[in-house]
């Protein structure tokens, strides 16, 4: 080849870049999806609760209160990336907006060893009885 020839394009060059590429995008989309769409599952008609802001207080509790309380919905996730703030982390934004006061937690366990995390509770609010049950009177 002299100098006023001109050389083929590397195609396998650019289709190595397009693909690292596309490879990128579908990493970044993976780690997105990393922290796992929460599934909610209405647990009755309480489940329209009002909501309250994503960041609101929720408590995380290991086992059912005593205390008296309406079920409002189960939420179930899957995560192959663990928020800074841990697992459960991921399930105050949808207790949040169910209206949820806490979470009662039912599953959180290590899925397989590269560290995904099954997370699975049901929010709940707490009950207010807004009268007091009148003393019988005899």
């Amino acid at each position: 080849m002299g100098s006023d020839e001109t050389r083929p394009a590397r195609r396998g060059h650019l289709a190595s870049g397009a693909a690292a590429a596309g490879r990128a995008a579908a990493l970044a989309l993976l780690a997105a999806a990393g922290c796992g769409a929460v599934k909610i599952v209405p647990l009755g008609p309480d489940a329209a609760a009002s909501p309250r802001p994503p960041d609101c207080a929720v408590e995380f509790l290991a086992r059912t209160p005593e205390r008296a309380h309406v079920e409002l919905a189960e939420l179930t996730t899957h995560l192959t990336v663990i928020p800074a703030g841990g697992p459960l982390e991921v399930l105050r934004e949808p207790a949040c907006r169910l209206g949820a006061d806490a979470v009662v937690v039912t599953r959180k366990l290590v899925t397989n060893e590269m560290g995904h995390v099954l997370v699975s509770g049901v929010a709940i609010r707490w009950r207010v009885d807004q009268t007091p049950p009148e003393p019988s009177s005899q």
